[in-house]
């Protein structure tokens, strides 16, 4: 199975029933926050606005072009120009983002028989988009729930 655990560091774990057997990290959210508040993508922007379509737009941008440096720029060219509302780069860059960090690791997703995303429900949204528009079917667990019932089993191993 395949555990997708978004946030700052999104975390991609592969396990069995017995152990973990992959564990990787993308920096996504550090990278959003970075590029947006501490680069000339997110300079003099006004305050940002939730927009699916914008977050769409980044989504497909970076599933079908995970090569995502040369895209960065283009990001701060689209508002400059005016191509891309000011007010929607946050959620452009999200969906570019998110795009390229799940085709990134498309062949390892190929290989996964069951995913299952543990997150709140703004990132869970987001990452079961990414998902479906490549053909995956996932689980959400919130992410509370998640940390619950794993606390609850330390805790029973331990006293065992």
């Amino acid at each position: 199975s395949l555990y997708v655990m978004p946030g700052t560091h999104c975390k991609w774990v592969q396990a069995d029933s017995q152990q973990i057997n992959d564990f990787r990290t993308v920096m996504t959210g550090e990278l959003h926050h970075l590029l947006l508040n501490h680069s000339l993508i997110g300079a003099g922007l006004p305050p940002q606005e939730n927009s699916a379509d914008a977050f769409t737009a980044g989504l497909e941008r970076g599933l079908n072009t995970p090569a995502i440096l040369p895209q960065l720029f283009e990001v701060r060219a689209s508002h400059v120009l005016g191509t891309l509302p000011r007010e929607q780069v946050s959620e452009f860059l999200s969906g570019l983002l998110i795009g390229a960090e799940v085709a990134s690791m498309r062949d390892y997703v190929a290989h996964q028989h069951a995913i299952t995303l543990v997150a709140g429900t703004s990132l869970t949204a987001r990452y079961q988009q990414a998902f479906q528009a490549m053909g995956c079917d996932v689980t959400a667990v919130a992410g509370d729930t998640a940390f619950q019932a794993g606390i609850r089993s330390i805790a029973h191993a331990v006293a065992n």
